[in-house]
């Protein structure tokens, strides 16, 4: 008689989470570590999302479990807040306005190339308005779900809009500038948290995201430990005085840095890639048009309202990459950090907040009506 023994559970727990997470954790670190010897801007973010976006395409499976996903938000959040003296928190109430019509143009441009795209993709109307619209990737794909968009289609969209930005906007930043500064040295300059001081934010900063995570507020576990850090530090409750910023330690930086840029190389995934060709081919020049559109609306502002703030700030705070990621990158370029993550979060609200009802309007609009074709593709 054959005995079968089934594995063991946690063995198989075990090999699940070798596949998944630590043998791609180690190609991300991998990626990370070789794009930062280069010296480039971002490097540990962008090397983890690009090795870990061939490892993705190519079929294998790569997923961080949702605490070490949050964590990494949350230290990047953390650090921005940081960045916010009394000075910076006028600074962002001054900038409102402008932020405002930031999101607004960002919502208006991917109106504008809703026709366009769902011709050239062969999407319906619905789906390719939430492929374009700049708000966050699970946000979009679970509301535009409930206008019967096509998911798959919004969140690859999603993925590549945020890929291209982060990619090429640092680049082209750096290179127009010649005065970007990688984060260590951006950093040094400041005073570094000390070991009790930074266990007790990021622990007020866990406990104040799960509660506004629970009351279903977009990106909480980002824009509450920037809230909450800025709050802080704002009010100078923390163990430094102005001008002096606060930073936190390098190490734990690197490792947000790692931990991001995996969570964007991962939602690259081959299957949802291959069963949409003709809408990432016509998706990509029209997000790439969107996205040097806004760069021209926010040179456009810079050029005209006299402010100090430098031209790279307000790019990539009227950028429509992803809140983190663009976040990153104004600390990497030593630009003002906070309020390019303060553009993003009033867009990131708004788009969130207004995306439904707005579709729910314009598909009334002869423009946005569906054809029989787009709408039996649809069923």
């Amino acid at each position: 008689m054959t005995i079968y023994l089934k594995p063991e559970p946690d063995q198989g727990r075990m090999a699940h989470w070798w596949r998944s997470f630590l043998l791609p954790a180690m190609v991300a670190v991998i990626g990370g570590g070789s794009w930062s010897a280069l010296g480039l801007p971002l490097g540990w973010l962008l090397g983890a999302a690009i090795a870990i976006g061939i490892w993705a395409g190519l079929g294998l499976p790569a997923r961080a479990p949702r605490p070490i996903q949050r964590a990494g938000l949350m230290v990047v959040g953390a650090s921005v807040g940081l960045w916010v003296t009394p000075e910076v928190a006028r600074q962002l109430v001054g900038w409102l306005p402008m932020m405002l019509a930031s999101a607004a143009l960002g919502v208006i441009l991917a109106i504008l190339s809703t026709p366009l795209f769902a011709r050239l993709a062969g999407l319906d109307k619905a789906t390719a308005y939430f492929c374009l619209l700049p708000g966050g990737v699970i946000e979009m794909a679970e509301i535009g779900e409930g206008y019967r968009a096509n998911r798959a289609a919004i969140a690859a969209l999603h993925a590549i809009r945020v890929g291209l930005i982060v990619t090429l906007l640092p680049a082209v930043l750096l290179l127009t500038s010649g005065n970007g500064q990688p984060v260590a040295q951006v950093f040094g300059s400041g005073v570094q948290l000390g070991p009790w001081w930074l266990i007790g934010l990021l622990a007020l900063c866990a406990l104040a995201s799960w509660g506004t995570a629970r009351l279903g507020m977009p990106s909480a576990w980002f824009l509450t430990p920037l809230v909450v850090a800025g709050v802080l530090s704002g009010a100078e409750l923390l163990p430094v005085s102005p001008p002096q910023v606060l930073h936190l330690p390098q190490g734990v930086l690197i490792a947000a840095q790692v931990v991001v840029g995996f969570g964007l190389g991962a939602k690259f995934q081959r299957a949802s890639l291959q069963a949409l060709p003709r809408a990432i081919a016509s998706g990509i020049p029209i997000l790439l048009l969107i996205g040097l559109m806004a760069a021209v609306a926010a040179l456009l502002v810079a050029g005209m309202s006299g402010s100090e703030e430098s031209r790279q700030t307000l790019v990539l705070g009227f950028s429509v990459g992803g809140m983190a990621e663009m976040t990153l990158t104004a600390q990497a370029l030593g630009q003002n950090a906070a309020l390019v993550a303060g553009f993003h979060a009033i867009r990131a609200l708004s788009v969130n907040l207004f995306a439904g009802p707005l579709w729910a309007r314009l598909s009334r609009l002869p423009l946005f009506h569906e054809s029989s074709s787009s709408c039996s593709r649809r069923s």
